[in-house]
């Protein structure tokens, strides 16, 4: 599976969080700590969304790091970057090599409107709430990074979503390249192969020192 390497040792003072199902967990990283996205169960995906600490109009951008990576995915050594062009993490390991930069969170709008489910909340709310504290609203949730999603653009143009190839402990480790608040979600998608048709757990770890 291309960029898929093998795990890495966590060195330094670690902070861990198990986000449930369905649900979502903001918190702070000060440039240079290392975070740990990881399946807990297996076939579980997470939407990760970022904006700098200082700047908080400056945010991960799906676009800009599909552009200046010149591919859609990333490896082991690539950068996700800002909507103002600036690194905001370094990807350090990667135990499964698959994940999304064209999809949005899932939402309310689109499980009542594509799926017509009515009242079900999504990754955008879930991401929301989670991100309150730091005066992050619903507007600015809009572009995630999707650990462990696995996609494909089929041979008519529409995009398709495939079971995750992540397995129980399989993870994801991310150097931050400036201070940022961060939000990541146990993705809520019960309505399709998003995420193994089951919704279960991620746990985030942060690495300082």
């Amino acid at each position: 599976m291309a960029g898929r390497a093998a795990s890495a040792k966590l060195d330094g003072a670690v902070t861990e969080h198990v986000i449930a199902p369905m649900s979502a967990y903001g918190f702070e990283l000060a440039r240079g700590d290392v975070l740990r996205v990881t399946d807990v169960d297996g076939a579980q995906v997470a939407d990760l969304v970022a904006f700098n600490a200082a700047d908080r109009a400056e945010h991960f951008s799906q676009g800009f790091t599909r552009a200046n990576n010149d591919k859609a995915g990333v490896v082991v050594g690539d950068q996700l970057y800002s909507n103002v062009n600036r690194p905001m993490f370094t990807v350090v390991a990667d135990t499964v090599g698959v994940h999304d930069m064209l999809f949005p969170p899932c939402s309310r709008f689109l499980y009542e409107h594509v799926f017509g489910v009515a009242g079900k909340t999504g990754c955008r709310e879930h991401l929301t709430a989670a991100l309150e504290p730091y005066g992050i609203g619903f507007e600015q949730v809009t572009d995630p990074f999707n650990v462990f999603m696995n996609t494909a653009i089929d041979e008519a143009g529409r995009m398709a979503i495939h079971p995750p190839h992540s397995t129980a402990g399989d993870h994801l480790d991310l150097r931050a390249e400036m201070d940022l608040i961060v939000a990541v979600s146990a993705c809520a998608a019960d309505v399709n192969a998003c995420n193994g048709d089951a919704c279960t757990r991620i746990a985030v770890a942060i690495v300082t020192g």
